[in-house]
């Protein structure tokens, strides 16, 4: 076999696999993997949470309305709570807390108060915020209770997952 002829093999043997991979890009033909079961917050959001803990801890946050605590609310507290629960050793990894004082929490006594609100969070779901006070994962809240444990089983995965893996916290 000739130099050059070898060369021209070489030369389209190795751009036929970075134009496939291109075109499989451009055009959207794969499905992407991602093992997050809550939703990635797009803007950045900052909680003042340092003062819920003498060191750095993750955080489940759910912030409910100010008024009054409807069907939604009790569900997300409740899930709040379950999870938090279901953690078991690791709950001294984690918080869950409540940004809103006004609500008694007689029926949760393991959800912790705080009065950081935050009008860029939305009401009505739960947030995984890490222990730098950012905002990463939201998960949507649900008047049904399949609904609620389902999410609260979802968080609880990504939790576990993400513990897993921190060297913070």
């Amino acid at each position: 076999m000739k130099s050059k002829s070898f060369f021209s093999i070489f030369a389209v043997m190795a751009a036929v696999p970075l134009v496939l991979a291109f075109m499989v890009l451009k055009f959207g033909w794969f499905t992407p993997g991602a093992t997050a079961k809550g939703q990635f917050v797009e803007s950045e959001i900052t909680l003042d949470l340092k003062d819920m803990a003498e060191k750095p801890i993750w955080n489940l946050v759910f912030q409910p309305s100010e008024k009054n605590c409807d069907q939604t609310c009790e569900e997300q507290l409740y899930g709040l709570n379950q999870t938090y629960i279901a953690l078991g050793k690791l709950q001294k990894r984690v918080n869950a807390v409540v940004l809103n004082e006004s609500i008694a929490l007689t029926e949760y006594p393991l959800l912790k108060h705080h009065q950081a609100r935050n009008a860029e969070l939305d009401v009505g779901h739960i947030y995984l915020v890490d222990p730098f006070g950012k905002v990463i994962i939201k998960y949507a809240g649900s008047t049904k209770r399949e609904q609620t444990i389902k999410t609260s089983k979802d968080i609880l995965a990504d939790v576990k997952k993400l513990l897993n893996y921190a060297r913070v916290g």
